[in-house]
């Protein structure tokens, strides 16, 4: 029973993410960091992103995303931003007539909540140490592309406005 199952799961993904761009059904699971961030005027640290996206259409796909930096100036100040939202992707193999199954070439937009934290320590005077958090709900925009080792490992590069400015990373798809 056991193999019968795992040969119709081998069957199902095999017809995902055909040669014509089709990511009806296919999922994609990305871990990644980001090179540089918008976070405190871009102030820099090293960003963990990770998105879920699963296809919904032919061509589109939607999901989940987020991404977390934290940073320290020596010791008087640490800052930490969070984002999560939703995103959607529309995959553009098949408009430009890339039939390279490899390669997943992808634009999109989402909404998103961004959270941040601050804290000041003076150690001259501890009257001046000073703390702010809060959070405030934005847009994403995002473009990329994927390219698959194999059937379901590959690497990603996406530009765009989130959390950082480029992200690459290890993507999955199941």
């Amino acid at each position: 029973m056991i193999c019968l199952l795992m040969q119709n799961s081998a069957n199902a993904q095999s017809s995902r993410n055909d040669a014509s761009g089709n990511v009806k059904g296919t999922n994609y699971a990305q871990v990644g960091i980001g090179l540089g961030s918008y976070g405190l005027s871009g102030t820099g640290g090293l960003p963990i992103t990770a998105s879920f996206e699963h296809g919904f259409a032919k061509n589109f796909s939607a999901g989940l995303a987020a991404g977390f930096v934290k940073r320290s100036f020596l010791t008087d100040w640490k800052y930490t931003y969070l984002l999560i939202g939703a995103r959607g992707s529309y995959h553009f193999n098949e408009a430009l007539k890339l039939k390279n199954p490899s390669w997943d070439l992808y634009g999109g937009a989402g909404i998103i909540y961004r959270r941040y934290s601050l804290k000041v320590k003076d150690a001259t005077d501890p009257a001046f140490d000073f703390s702010s958090n809060g959070g405030t709900i934005d847009f994403e925009l995002h473009a990329g592309s994927r390219y698959f080792f194999n059937k379901q490992i590959g690497a990603f590069a996406e530009l765009g406005y989130g959390i950082s400015p480029l992200q690459l990373g290890v993507t999955v798809k199941f």
